[in-house]
């Protein structure tokens, strides 16, 4: 898998199913038959991914959405988009 690239153009797979239950998201691909259980914060950067917005914004949009001192914060969604695209829940574009 390429590595993700702040310009990139995360889509999110349409094939994927999502339900909320309690504080876990299961997003279900028939494709190849994989769930994959993400947390809520995870769900809505899957959500995000429509094509339009590139990595940087989604980080952005988050960071301002949810401001916090932790530098962390951006090396986590970056951490999520990978795991999404590893799942095929989203691809690069």
């Amino acid at each position: 898998m390429a590595e993700i690239k702040l310009d990139d153009k995360p889509i999110r797979n349409e094939s994927c199913h999502m339900e909320e239950l309690d504080d876990e998201v299961l997003l279900y691909n028939p494709t190849n038959n994989k769930t994959l259980y993400i947390n809520k914060s995870a769900s809505v950067i899957w959500q995000l991914c429509n094509g339009e917005q590139t990595v940087e914004d989604i980080i952005t949009m988050i960071q301002e959405a949810y401001p916090s001192d932790d530098d962390g914060l951006r090396q986590d969604i970056l951490d999520t988009l990978n795991s999404l695209a590893k799942n095929d829940a989203v691809t690069l574009a």
